[in-house]
């Protein structure tokens, strides 16, 4: 018999990363109005980055008038959050990051916005040691957004005429 010890190994755990998303719907599909297939096309081409692991958590912002398109449209486990008036997406999102400690809970963040919004925030939460991305529409997003985002910005596809025939081999990947 072995003293000190129960002849066990430790069992060794692999640390995974903890990632959380924070889209705002309506900022990545380009208007306020969602239809159900608005929300699938958006779904389908955030998929299509390679950003979204199994065990994310995914945070979807918009607008009440639009919480069943987007509920019933992205699909798959996420939460919702909605707020009223033109900004209520962005001031849903950003209670998230400032009541919910995201910086003791994940390894990793990411913002799908093109709001400006989100840049202090961005900042403030890599000085505290967030790995932060955005994720944006290039032609639409704030120029104090890239600026924050620097290379940890990947561009979003306009979702607009091409719709869900956007893949992510149209995208160019963050330098």
């Amino acid at each position: 018999m072995r003293r000190g010890g129960s002849g066990r190994r430790p069992v060794r755990t692999r640390i995974r990363t903890r990632r959380i998303h924070l889209v705002d719907v309506e900022n990545l599909v380009g208007h306020a109005r969602l239809t159900r297939d608005d929300v699938r096309a958006c779904a389908t081409a955030y998929r299509g980055l390679d950003l979204v692991g199994a065990r994310d958590l995914l945070v979807l912002g918009c607008n009440p008038g639009e919480q069943l398109a987007v509920g019933l449209g992205w699909g798959g486990p996420h939460r919702l959050v909605v707020r009223h008036g033109p900004d209520g997406a962005d001031l849903a999102l950003l209670d998230v990051l400032g009541r919910e400690h995201v910086e003791r809970r994940f390894d990793d963040l990411v913002i799908a916005s093109g709001d400006g919004v989100f840049a202090d925030e961005v900042r403030r939460l890599r000085g505290r040691g967030l790995h932060v991305t955005v994720v944006a529409p290039v032609r639409s997003a704030a120029r104090r957004l890239r600026r924050a985002a620097g290379r940890a910005l990947v561009p979003f596809p306009s979702l607009g005429d091409r719709g869900a025939r956007a893949t992510a081999r149209e995208l160019v990947p963050a330098a």
